[in-house]
């Protein structure tokens, strides 16, 4: 490999990754999105699993106003985002904490979107794989999973796209032969060739009794996976220059209000099963 590709590389898959803090937990990120907003400040998001900020993330019954009742509502931790500083393009030489805000997030899907709190430019965002061509995707292509193994500075390993279509828990995982390891959760698989983000490491293989990892053997959230989970979440602007952050953050304001609405109809009109008090789960991301 020439000195000129090891320096694309730094840049273009080491770069947007971050290792993610989450109380006495966490794992990996990948920044998906930076630009300036309407203030003139930086926006800058990040893509993670839900398990790696599942321990900072609670829910908690309080009291309504509108409902006039107890509803179960969602209390966030707030997780720390470490961008790696490099010498010589290479070196770590340590990283800055940057706190973040959990957006959004999905048990089922184990994703999670968190926004940064800092207002500054990143230095490196990943280049996502285009929505809806997936299809031109095949079995051995060369792949680079990146991640914070082990609470370690993202590390690059390489192998080749193994498999399509293996359900787990009723969701679609890709196989990668790239080695991976715990923290490695939340990172990114790219594409060796163009650099482009094509899926989630979330998971290693185990065999026997004793659990013992098989790391060459990892299980992927695929992109089609992640272009669901932002849109279900209205959070679209991140890979659609259709949409703004803004027009966005309004969709989820009225799509919560017209939830509280029709819960609150429900109730006074007797329409429905009437739910017991504590279970119905506000949760202003449409989880």
């Amino acid at each position: 490999m020439t000195l000129e590709r090891a320096e694309e590389l730094h840049k273009a898959i080491l770069l947007p990754v971050v290792r993610v803090r989450a109380g006495n937990s966490g794992g990996s990120g990948t920044v998906i999105y930076s630009h300036v907003d309407t203030n003139g400040e930086w926006s800058t998001y990040v893509l993670t699993n839900q398990h790696v900020v599942d321990n900072i993330i609670k829910v908690e019954e309080k009291w309504s106003t509108l409902l006039k009742r107890n509803v179960k509502v969602d209390v966030m931790g707030t997780p720390e985002v470490h961008h790696f500083n490099y010498r010589w393009k290479s070196r770590a030489t340590g990283a800055n904490a940057i706190e973040s805000d959990i957006v959004a997030y999905d048990k089922d899907e184990d994703l999670a979107l968190l926004r940064l709190r800092s207002t500054e430019p990143v230095r490196a965002v990943a280049k996502m794989y285009p929505k809806d061509e997936e299809d031109r995707l095949r079995l051995t292509m060369e792949v680079l999973a990146v991640g914070a193994g082990l609470g370690e500075p993202p590390l690059a390993t390489n192998g080749l796209l193994a498999g399509f279509g293996r359900e787990i828990e009723h969701r679609e995982f890709w196989t990668s032969t790239a080695p991976t390891i715990f923290g490695n959760s939340g990172g990114a698989l790219y594409l060796a060739a163009t650099c482009e983000f094509i899926g989630v490491p979330a998971r290693i293989a185990v065999s026997g009794f004793g659990y013992q990892a098989i790391t060459h053997l990892s299980f992927v959230i695929p992109i089609t996976r992640v272009y669901k989970f932002l849109e279900a979440q209205m959070f679209e602007f991140i890979y659609d220059s259709t949409h703004t952050e803004e027009g966005d953050a309004r969709r989820r304001k009225a799509a919560q209000r017209r939830e509280e609405r029709q819960v609150a109809r429900d109730e006074s009109t007797g329409n429905g099963e009437k739910a017991d008090e504590t279970d119905d789960y506000l949760n202003p991301f449409g989880v």
